[in-house]
């Protein structure tokens, strides 16, 4: 679902993309407290808006999906799928970093020399044309310290994304009715809008529910079945152009996933043994 849900995006490629932002971020909060009071939990609801701490992380967590949200949404419409791709390869490589800064994780020599050759392939296109992957960064980057800010979040998922909605929300509806221009959206569009909430809870759920009767190192591998396809649906389906640099670019980074998880399953065995 992550992987075709770039195509979803396209739908609205005539809307402002902080629009659809900000339809996103709405929608989704709805969608969640719809799905909150169905499965009743709201006792769940009220213990985290008392818990001051919890708001707090929480609060930090919305502001930083939604940079995400918007780097990717604005990254697709504008053509620019393959650095939505690539930025979804380099993710675990950036979280195991920023894992190492934040929380102490010491990484292995495995884990270093898989972030450098990442490192290498975002410098290639640096090289050849003066201009870094600044969306993939981006994406990336903002994706990796969202998962470190969840790490210390609680609360269960469909909970949690209501309240990091929630608390964005006001500034989404306030881009919505003060600042946007929405002359241009269709009928169509209009009927699709309120499917963003869906669209974008939906996954998060059901990764939620999987990740409890997965392994992590089953889990990373199949993570990267995301980039992979949207990779293929940014070269087959919208006929972006797929580069020597491209592919030098995205060999480095292929490479350091290949020690990433050639490095997760080795030390799997060895806590097995």
């Amino acid at each position: 679902m992550w992987g075709l849900i770039a195509a979803y995006w396209s739908m609205f490629s005539t809307v402002d993309p902080m629009a659809v932002l900000a339809f996103r971020i709405a929608w989704s909060m709805v969608f969640c407290l719809i799905l909150i009071v169905a499965g009743k939990q709201t006792d769940t609801l009220k213990k985290v808006l008392c818990d001051k701490k919890q708001m707090l992380t929480l609060l930090a967590a919305g502001v930083v999906v939604s940079l995400n949200w918007g780097g990717y949404i604005t990254a697709v419409m504008t053509g620019r799928v393959l650095d939505a791709s690539l930025a979804y390869y380099m993710y675990p490589l950036f979280s195991i970093v920023l894992g190492s800064f934040v929380y102490g994780e010491k990484l292995r020599p495995l884990q270093w020399l898989a972030f450098v050759l990442a490192l290498i392939g975002v410098i290639v296109p640096m090289v050849a044309y003066g201009e870094l992957p600044l969306f993939a960064i981006f994406i990336g980057v903002s994706f990796a310290v969202y998962g470190a800010i969840k790490k210390k979040v609680t609360a269960p998922g469909i909970t949690s994304i209501f309240v990091e909605t929630m608390w964005v929300t006001p500034i989404a509806l306030a881009y919505l009715f003060l600042v946007s221009d929405l002359s241009n959206v269709t009928s169509f569009q209009w009927w699709m809008l309120p499917t963003t909430g869906i669209a974008t809870s939906v996954p998060l759920i059901l990764f939620s529910i999987g990740m409890k009767t997965t392994s992590l190192s089953l889990a990373g591998v199949l993570m990267y079945i995301n980039p992979t396809i949207q990779l293929l649906i940014g070269v087959f389906f919208y006929g972006e152009d797929f580069t020597k640099v491209h592919g030098i670019m995205f060999a480095f980074v292929w490479v350091g996933v290949a020690l990433f998880l050639t490095d997760t399953f080795r030390q799997k065995k060895k806590a097995v043994e």
